[in-house]
């Protein structure tokens, strides 16, 4: 199973969101359901991912997908996640230098 970290922005009676649900159950791996509508803040974070406040947005492992493609959506959970960002090189004692002059 992969290590994927999903989020699913969706509300309860939209039959697009109850796709995604679906597909994503299926998926079988842990994802997170948020609805906008409830939360500002819920929205708030929506809002950073997608231009507008679409449902439903998927997030998979930081890949937006707005609206429901289900080969869309199968193609991102299959590819292996990506890599975190390499640790930064720098010693704080490099980065407290003044390279100004």
């Amino acid at each position: 199973m992969s290590s994927h970290h999903v989020i699913l922005y969706a509300f309860g009676d939209c039959a697009h969101c109850r796709a995604a649900r679906a597909a994503l159950e299926e998926w079988g791996g842990p994802f997170e359901e948020r609805d906008p509508l409830s939360d500002p803040v819920v929205l708030k974070e929506l809002l950073l991912w997608a231009a507008v406040a679409s449902v439903p947005t998927i997030v998979v492992s930081g890949q937006v997908l707005v609206g429901f493609d289900a080969d869309r959506l199968d193609q991102l959970l299959r590819e292996p996640p990506p890599e975190p960002d390499p640790p930064d090189d720098y010693t704080p004692e490099e980065l407290a230098t003044d390279d100004t002059e």
